[in-house]
């Protein structure tokens, strides 16, 4: 018997009972990816549900159960004593008929991007979710979190939530949490301030993006360092404002270059207890000079304290805004380093000056981060887990910082100078000319060593190539392994 035109006698379907993924979805999925990708054309007929269900040797209930929702989304046209067939009218375009399945990504029209867009794209940044490798810059030592204790928190927080942490709460932030920041950082950073002045944030570059937003007219001049972190430079952009690199050297940043380049600046970002990626600490001297410029032109001073509560000896240094007598300083913490990244939990400190306009601000807008998380946190701070996370972490990044300068020494000396590091997480290593750090990047990535470019970092002119490694999430037996793989891509790098 010949097979009538426009219908199929089979639908070569293969199903996995293995999988997590009911039957029944995958029958879905199959049919709607041959429909999508034309093998099966409008006004087709597809076999019926008992011949389907013999054939995939499966449950007749499970086929119609298929073709419902196939049916219920536009996809096939199935009438009462007819057979089944692909809708003539398809739920897509025509010219949409032949897009690849849903793991693969299809190009589509050339949509072009702004100006602004395109100006903030970053730059050398890892794909965020994929999993770290030595020596990504900025991951925590997950492996020595407190899952167990965090997760027993969370849990007790959310069987005593109220309808006040459920309804979505307060805009300026969970206000028990405000008020353990506000006492955790006056008394290990030396921040002045009452929990009025802190507003929790979805980590650092909400909060950069906040304060630019609220100080900056557009085209206003914004001291940023150079290098620097590249998070800055976007949300600059992303507030129409105009970054002015400023230098970075062995002192931190260079006022005096900032002055002469933009005595006008409205705003200055800067990290001065440990700047990234260099790893500078901004000197008394230069501390001053800031201020008393911030002081005499009106000027805004973010404070970027990323990471600093991890000294390796000794106590934190103190943060500026601590030293800021005429209400500058705006702070800016974050939790993402200090517990795990997908807290997404930060805060900033605002001077006594600015509270009322970013309150107004913050009036009609949502809850900067769940608030049952924040509930949670609060409950961290208050019953010391997290102050004694802390000391816990300073003694594991001294160890893992102090074995990856002794095995860059071993492995990669002569080619790498690694910078003195005695706080964070991160180190930063000078590497001699003619080597381009670009080049040995990517052979250190196609080795499966990953390490970003000190190039990368530069705003202005590139002065210096180097590497910056990230030790916080790395084991010290997987150190070493570390610096023995580098060495080889060093040796590629230079013979290419």
């Amino acid at each position: 018997m010949k097979t009538p035109p426009g219908a199929v006698t089979s639908l070569l379907l293969r199903l996995d009972p293995r999988t997590s993924t009911p039957l029944h979805e995958q029958i879905f999925e199959g049919v709607r990816t041959r429909i999508l990708s034309g093998a099966l054309a409008p006004g087709w007929r597809i076999p019926s549900s008992r011949q389907l269900a013999t054939e995939l040797e499966v449950a007749r209930s499970t086929v119609l159960q298929a073709l419902d929702a196939l049916a219920a989304e536009g996809y096939v046209v199935a009438r009462a004593g007819a057979s089944t067939r692909v809708a003539p009218e398809l739920p897509i375009a025509p010219e949409d008929r032949t897009r690849s399945t849903p793991s693969r990504v299809s190009r589509g029209p050339r949509l072009a991007a702004s100006a602004r867009a395109r100006k903030s794209s970053p730059v050398g940044a890892p794909r965020l979710g994929s999993a770290p490798r030595a020596f990504r810059p900025g991951v925590p030592a997950l492996d020595l979190f407190p899952t167990a204790l965090w997760g027993r928190t969370v849990t007790r927080v959310h069987a005593r939530a109220s309808t006040g942490l459920l309804d979505g709460g307060d805009p300026l932030g969970h206000a028990p949490l405000r008020e353990a920041i506000a006492a955790h950082v006056s008394a290990s950073r030396g921040v002045r301030c009452v929990a009025a002045q802190v507003f929790v944030t979805a980590g650092t570059q909400q909060a950069f993006d906040e304060v630019l937003r609220l100080a900056l007219d557009p085209g206003d001049a914004v001291w940023v360092e150079d290098p620097g972190y590249p998070g800055v430079r976007r949300a600059v952009l992303a507030a129409g404002g105009r970054p002015v690199p400023v230098p970075v050297d062995p002192e931190g940043l260079d006022v005096g270059a900032g002055m002469a380049r933009a005595p006008r600046a409205r705003v200055a970002v800067v990290a001065p207890s440990h700047q990234y990626p260099l790893g500078a600490t901004l000197s008394l001297a230069r501390r001053m000079a800031l201020l008393h410029w911030a002081e005499r032109t009106r000027a805004v001073i973010i404070e970027d304290d990323y990471d600093s509560e991890f000294r390796h000896r000794g106590r934190p240094l103190t943060a500026l805004q601590g030293l800021d007598e005429a209400g500058c300083v705006v702070y800016v913490g974050t939790f993402s380093k200090s517990m795990f990244p997908g807290l997404r939990l930060g805060f900033f400190v605002a001077p006594p000056s600015l509270v009322d306009a970013f309150a107004s601000a913050r009036a009609t807008a949502p809850a900067p981060a769940s608030s049952l998380e924040q509930a949670a946190l609060a409950v961290f701070l208050a019953e010391g887990h997290f102050a004694r996370h802390l000391r816990r972490m300073r003694v594991a990044y001294r160890e893992r910082g102090e074995a990856l300068l002794d095995a860059l020494r071993a492995d990669c000396a002569g080619t790498l100078t690694p910078r003195p590091c005695d706080t964070g997480m991160q180190v930063s290593a000078s590497l001699a000319a003619p080597l381009s750090d670009l080049r040995v990047r990517d052979e250190a990535a196609r080795l499966g060593v990953e390490v970003a470019a000190l190039s990368d970092y530069f705003l202005g002119r590139r002065r210096e190539a180097g590497l910056v490694f990230g030790f916080g999430g790395v084991r010290p037996d997987a150190l070493r392994a570390g610096t023995r793989t580098l060495a080889r891509a060093l040796e590629a790098a230079r013979g290419r």
